[in-house]
This record gives structure tokens, sequence and C-alpha cells, in this order.
């Protein structure tokens, strides 16, 4: 059994992570809250009978019977509250980005070297079964369908509802759809690529006056645009916005020399001399979010390699600080 604290009580927390752990209840137990906002930590406590309620950050930590600090806090605050957990002697899961900068990661990796806590940014996407079953079709069909030479992947959602919403104003999220949807596929894109060396980045920023709320502060992009050459060269493309209306478009499709498959939807099109074996798919009745808390808790327990190390983090962390660096604005 892991106990387990969560500091963040907002959306991601009372929407995802909560009902995992719940459904997870032979593992994880979870002992107690904290939120600057009171009134969310009281109703997520109420809604889910969890009794404790911490004053202060810095309370949680020196709880001695937490074993995992969960954040769920807006990006900004990630990097100390991680620093923090490590120096607590806890485990830390967090949720994605990771943090905001590449020099910040560079300070937890330096400072975890000593500590060696398990770390671990929750990407669930690359727990769906679809991605599982994409693997699989790889690892199956290697020699027939050779290099993956074009991959396009696109991000298209609709624009966060809340009022004040942290993922609209810079200082607090980083930037807009390009970090926030990004961490997701381009983050998805380069764990299964294993994460090779980039030759070039370009990138195209899109921002628009803010129509959304005149009480809302609105001033990252609302679309980014996305091309990176690896070394293997192999193309990437990604394409992101805050421009659908409620249902979004989330999908990678990865080209090969005579084919090509779409994921989630796992449809293929070779030619057909190409004989695709068939994959054995893998159970879609388990939660995406519930297997990332699973592989946490097998490697706390068990020592298991996390699919996600602390340097695959950088690597991405950096890719998409690149990406705004190196960015044309186009207003």
């Amino acid at each position: 059994m892991i106990n387990l604290a969560i500091v963040g009580c907002g959306k991601h927390a009372s929407n995802f992570h909560v009902p995992s752990l719940r459904r997870l209840k032979k593992i994880y137990k979870i002992i107690g809250l904290f939120d600057a906002n009171l009134s969310q930590a009281k109703t997520l406590s109420k809604k889910n009978k969890i009794k404790k309620i911490y004053k202060s950050y810095r309370a949680m930590l020196a709880d001695k019977n937490v074993d995992v600090i969960n954040i769920c806090s807006p990006a900004k605050f990630h990097s100390k509250q991680i620093i923090e957990a490590i120096k607590a002697d806890k485990n830390v899961m967090v949720e994605k980005p990771m943090v905001l900068k590449s020099a910040d990661l560079k300070e937890i990796i330096k400072i975890n070297l000593k500590k060696k806590k398990k770390i671990l940014c929750l990407q669930q996407q690359n727990f769906r079964h679809e991605t599982q079953n994409l693997l699989n079709f790889f690892k199956m069909n290697k020699k027939k369908i050779g290099k993956i030479k074009f991959i396009h992947g696109k991000a298209h959602v609709p624009i966060p509802d809340q009022v004040n919403s942290s993922f609209t104003n810079k200082k607090i999220s980083g930037g807009g759809p390009l970090i926030d949807q990004g961490s997701h596929i381009i983050g998805l894109v380069v764990n299964i690529m294993k994460y090779p060396i980039i030759s070039k980045i370009k990138s195209f920023i899109f921002k628009r006056k803010n129509s959304y709320n005149k009480n809302t502060i609105f001033n990252v992009e609302n679309a980014a645009y996305l091309e990176v050459l690896f070394k293997n060269q192999t193309h990437f493309l990604f394409e992101t916005s805050y421009n659908k209306k409620k249902i979004s478009d989330f999908q990678i499709n990865f080209y090969f020399k005579e084919g090509s498959i779409n994921w989630p939807s796992l449809k293929y099109n070779f030619k057909k001399k190409i004989k695709i074996k068939k994959i054995k798919k893998v159970n879609s009745k388990i939660f995406a979010s519930d297997a990332q808390f699973k592989h946490f808790y097998d490697i706390v327990k068990t020592k298991k390699k996390p699919i996600t190390s602390l340097n695959n983090s950088l690597y991405l962390v950096k890719l998409i600080e690149d990406s705004y660096k190196k960015s044309i604005l186009i207003k």
C-alpha cells in the first residue's frame, strides 16, 4: 500500500487522479489534500470523503505517513514543489508539463542524484491501450514496413472553459496549446521514436485577441505549427490549437515508404504485397490514468524501470522550450 497526498485540487485532481486512485484502493490510499484555494480542497475532500486537509504544502511534506506526493497544481509551481518534495524524502508523481524550463529540470535531476527518489511525469497517452497496440504492431511488422519516414500529429481542442483559466495565462501555464497539448502528442511521438537526436526545429505561433471572456487573461498562443527534423531523417509535423468547439481532434499518422497507420484508430493502409501481421489487442477496459498509477506503484514497490526517465522528460521540456524560442509569431 502507498500512502499518497495530493497538492492541487482542481479539475485534473477531481476528474482524473482521484477517480483512478479510488479504483486502485488496494494499492493506494489518499491520506490528505492541499490547495492554496481552501474551498477547492474542501470540495474535493467532501466529495471523496478524504478527511485530512493540510494547512500548507510544508505541513503535507512534514507528514511522515506520506510516501508519495501527487502534484496536480498549475505548471508554474511544479518545479519548486518537486524540489521541496525530494528534499523531504518523498516520491513524486507530477502532471504534465513537468516543468516550464529545462534549467529547472536539470536542477531537479542534480538534486535527485543523491536522494534517488522515484519521480514520474504523468503522460497518460503512453498508457492508452491504443498506444500499446501500436507499439505491438510496430514490433511485429518492423521488417515488413521499414522505417518511419514522416509523422503528422495534431491536437485541436476546445478552449479551456474556466473563467481566469490558468491554461490561458502564460505566467502560470508557460504557454498555450503547444505546451498544453504538445506535452501529450509530442511526448508520445518522441517516446515511440526513442528520443532521437534533433537536427532542426521550425515553428510558428499564432495569437488572436481575447474574445473569450473580458474577465479572462488570454495571453498565450491560440494555435501553433511545429516542424522537427530528426537526425535519422524522419520528419515530424505537429499542429495544435484551441479552435475546436466541442469534440477534440487528437491523432497521429505515421507514414512509411509503402503505407501508413493512424493512432488512436490503428487503421492502416499498406500496399497489398506487404503482408501485415495482425496483433492481439491489449485490454481496452483499463483506463489509461489507472494504468499510469499502477505503473508508478510498480516503480516504487518492485523497482520497475519507468516508461519515461527524468532525462526523457528533459528532452521533451527542451524540445518544447526551443519550439517557443525559435518560433515566428503571426498575429
